[in-house]
C-alpha cells in the first residue's frame, strides 16, 4: 500500500525537527561556552568591549539581513551552512563582548531557564488544534500562557521578602509573556502550519534564528536585576512626584515659549 500524502508531510516534519533543533542546540551550547570563557580568564580584560560589540553585531546582523533576502544563497549547499555558521559566530561573539565576565553557575542557570522555556514554547507551537486556524491557535496559546504566568508570577512575588527581588522575578515573567507568540510562531512555521511545507531547505536559517532568540533572552535576563531596580526606583512615591513636577515644569516652559 502506498503512503498517504499526510504521512510524507509528517516524516518531513520530523526530519526538519531533528535538523533544525539539533543544529540550534549545537549553536547554543557553543554560545554558552563562549559566554563562560571570559569568566575563566579573569586575568585578561577581554570583556566588555564596545568596539568588538559593534563590529560583531553589525557584521552579523547585516549578513543575516542579506542572507535572508537572497534565496539562492539560503538554499545553496554548502554556502548556506557556511554563512549561517559565520552569522551565528558573530552574534555569539557580539553577545559575549556586550556582557561583563560571567560566573559559570550564573550562565548555566540562566541558560537552563531559557532552554526550558524555549523548549516548552516550541513544543506548544508544534501542535495545532483540529480545525483551528493557525493564527487563532497562536493567540489562544498566548492568552492561556499569559494568564497562567501572571497567576504564577503573583504567587511567587508575594512570597519574596525583598520588594526589589520581586521586581526582578517579575521581569523574567514579563519577558516570557512578550516573547511567547514569537517562539510559538517560529515553531508553527517550522512545522509547516502557515500553508507551507516544513522548511527543509532553510534549516540553517531556522537554527540561526533560534540561536538569535536564545542570545536575546540571555542578554535581557542577565540585566533583569538592573531592570527590576529601575522599575522599583521609578515606582517610589517621591520619585513619581519628582517626575510629575519635572514634566509639569517642562510643559509650563513649553507653553510660555509659544
Amino acid at each position: 500500500m502506498s503512503d498517504q500524502p499526510g504521512d510524507g508531510v509528517v516524516r518531513l516534519r520530523l526530519k526538519v525537527y531533528q535538523w533544525i533543533y539539533g543544529i540550534a542546540m549545537v549553536f547554543i551550547v557553543l554560545a554558552i561556552g563562549l559566554i563562560i570563557l571570559p569568566g575563566l580568564l579573569r586575568e585578561y580584560a577581554l570583556v566588555p568591549s564596545v568596539v568588538a560589540t559593534y563590529c560583531f553585531f553589525v557584521i552579523g546582523l547585516v549578513s543575516l539581513c542579506v542572507y535572508v533576502n537572497v534565496t539562492w544563497l539560503r538554499r545553496k549547499f554548502p554556502f548556506n551552512w557556511i554563512v549561517s555558521c559565520c552569522i551565528a559566530a558573530c552574534l555569539a561573539l557580539g553577545t559575549v563582548s556586550t556582557l561583563s565576565s560571567q560566573r559559570t553557575v550564573h550562565v548555566l542557570l540562566l541558560s537552563l531557564e531559557i532552554l526550558v522555556m524555549m523548549a516548552l514554547l516550541l513544543l506548544v507551537g508544534s501542535f495545532l488544534l483540529p480545525d483551528c486556524p493557525t493564527i487563532a491557535h497562536l493567540f489562544l496559546t498566548w492568552f492561556i500562557f499569559v494568564v497562567f504566568s501572571v497567576v504564577l508570577m503573583v504567587a511567587v512575588c508575594v512570597h519574596v521578602s525583598d520588594l526589589i527581588y520581586s521586581y526582578e522575578v517579575a521581569t523574567h515573567f514579563v519577558l516570557w509573556q512578550v516573547i511567547c507568540p514569537l517562539i510559538v510562531f517560529q515553531a508553527q512555521v517550522i512545522s509547516g502550519y502557515w500553508e507551507n511545507l516544513p522548511p527543509i531547505l532553510d534549516r540553517p536559517l531556522c537554527s540561526t534564528m533560534l540561536l538569535f532568540d536564545f542570545l536575546a533572552c540571555y542578554i535581557f535576563l542577565d540585566s533583569a536585576d538592573e531592570v527590576g531596580f529601575e522599575f522599583y526606583y521609578a515606582g517610589q512615591a517621591a520619585n513619581l512626584k519628582f517626575m510629575a513636577r519635572s514634566i509639569k515644569s517642562q510643559w509650563d516652559m513649553f507653553m510660555d515659549s509659544q
